[in-house]
């Protein structure tokens, strides 16, 4: 809140670039401290906000609303309805007030994804933030078929595994893989 317009509209723009590279079947889960404010208005914000927001929004929280519309995200953390001690993730150190400035953030036709969006209450994590805790159902997209044959052998079997583990394909070994949808 304490950044002029010129470093929030900077950072807007750069976030703006980012999402505009993925590609539309993509999932997009945007977590963060947005130090945004979103309110409760979901007339005014439909598919972006759900009925159960806090408080209500402050600039920044325009600014990521106006954000999501563009992009066709949703404030998951909107979506659910907690109690306000499971809700809200950070505390004015003066005020004492709770508000709701940390968000997990999807496309809107990703929502029926997000199964729990919840505040962990105590997590030590030396920050004056609650944890926001969100569970989603992935499902796989492709389905792929291998050579049986060369899986056979327990050297491929070992660089196979290691490569899945990893994450990441081996450049020493070559199975034909074919991917279909």
């Amino acid at each position: 809140m304490d950044k002029d317009d010129e470093i929030k509209g900077a950072f807007y723009e750069e976030l703006t670039n980012v999402l505009t590279k993925i590609h539309p079947t993509e999932l997009i889960l945007m977590l963060g401290d947005f130090n945004a404010c979103v309110g409760r208005d979901c007339d005014a914000w439909p598919k972006v906000l759900g009925r159960h927001g806090v408080s209500s929004m402050n600039s920044n929280g325009q600014l990521l609303l106006s954000l999501c519309a563009q992009f066709e995200l949703t404030v998951t953390n909107t979506i659910f309805r907690p109690t306000a001690k499971h809700k809200t993730t950070w505390t004015h150190p003066m005020s004492k007030h709770w508000n709701l400035i940390d968000y997990a953030i999807v496309r809107h036709k990703d929502i029926s994804r997000v199964k729990v969006i919840s505040v962990m209450r105590g997590a030590s994590c030396w920050t004056d933030h609650r944890l926001v805790v969100s569970r989603l159902e992935l499902r796989l997209r492709y389905c792929a078929s291998f050579d049986m044959e060369k899986l056979q052998a327990l050297e491929v079997q070992n660089i196979f595994v290691e490569a899945i583990s990893e994450g990441i394909p081996h450049p020493n070994i070559d199975i034909p893989v074919s991917i279909s949808r």
